[in-house]
């Protein structure tokens, strides 16, 4: 067993979750993808650095508090004036899928330069969260990131997960991310995600798509239907055990952090991706599925405390 540095960059967000049916009464909970990704893999035992810009504000205050409870690291973390980015969530239906108004304009999100663009040598693998790593200064930014990080031999996840109210058109957007999954290993996206960018395609099609632009690992996440991995040896499947939703936020960022963090326990990150088995994957992805099924049980993003070295 081993652990290694994970870099991740993405947003961090200050998350107003409603507590009511009709949206009286709300909580400010720390969230973003970034953020929330970073705390999972701290979570699960591994070594995070998160990186990227945080207000000096009362809810940035809160997440660097948060941020040094877990011994996640913090070197990297740009301070900014401006206020933090917030998303204001919307009461939730039956399902538990949250819809978020997200506020950026004007924010720390915003920072021109708030986002490192050449890895840390310590570090062994990257994590690029979200619309953070696709548009913006900071998706500018991690197309130079993800350069050094190649450079340097580490690999390198994105988490796709699109909120299509802070992007650009469709048409603009694709281009964006098909040249980030031409620069990374693993690439992670929802059904929701899928449908988005390429409607009416399915996943396996998809997937192929991605392969051939450079992805070594495919994760499709199903909701309550788990998720699917399509690697060198074809697609594995991992299913999600039934548990009562009280929300969906933040359940995708647990996900990949769980799954990321069982392959850093077995050192098959960095160098050591391409010697991972069948068995590596199938274990990394039903325990990222497991951790993202418990978080739904609580709410905002709150993963287990598990330790992925012992899977």
């Amino acid at each position: 067993m081993s652990t290694a540095d994970i870099l991740v960059v993405g947003e961090a967000i200050g998350d107003f979750i409603p507590r009511d049916a009709d949206g009286r009464h709300y909580e400010a909970v720390l969230g973003g993808s970034g953020f929330n990704a970073a705390l999972a893999l701290a979570r699960f035992g591994a070594k995070p650095t998160y990186a990227g810009p945080l207000s000096t504000d009362a809810l940035g205050r809160r997440f660097r508090a948060a941020l040094m409870a877990e011994g996640i690291g913090m070197a990297l973390i740009h301070d900014s004036p401006l206020p933090t980015a917030v998303a204001i969530v919307s009461p939730l239906g039956p399902d538990g899928v949250p819809e978020f108004a997200l506020h950026l304009a004007g924010t720390a999100h915003a920072e021109p330069n708030g986002t490192p663009r050449h890895m840390p040598p310590s570090a062994v693998h990257l994590h690029a969260a979200s619309f953070g790593a696709t548009v913006g200064p900071s998706g500018e930014a991690v197309t130079s990131l993800a350069a050094s990080a190649r450079h340097q031999g580490a690999t390198i996840s994105y988490d796709i997960n699109i909120r299509a109210s802070v992007l650009p058109e469709r048409d603009l957007v694709l281009p964006l991310i098909e040249a980030r999954i031409g620069q990374v290993d693993i690439v992670k996206a929802s059904l929701d995600d899928l449908s988005w960018l390429y409607p009416g395609e399915p996943a396996d099609k998809i997937a192929r798509r991605w392969h051939g632009l450079g992805a070594r690992l495919v994760l499709v996440t199903r909701g309550p239907d788990g998720a699917v991995c399509y690697g060198p040896e074809g697609a594995l499947a991992a299913t999600a055990p039934p548990v009562v939703v009280v929300d969906t936020v933040g359940a995708g960022d647990t996900f990949i952090g769980g799954f990321l963090a069982v392959l850093a326990a077995r050192g098959r990150l960095g160098p050591g991706l391409k010697d991972a088995t069948g068995e590596d994957l199938r274990a990394a992805l039903a325990f990222a599925c497991e951790a993202a099924a418990d978080s739904c049980t609580r709410p905002g993003c709150d993963p287990p405390r598990r330790q992925a070295e012992q899977v």
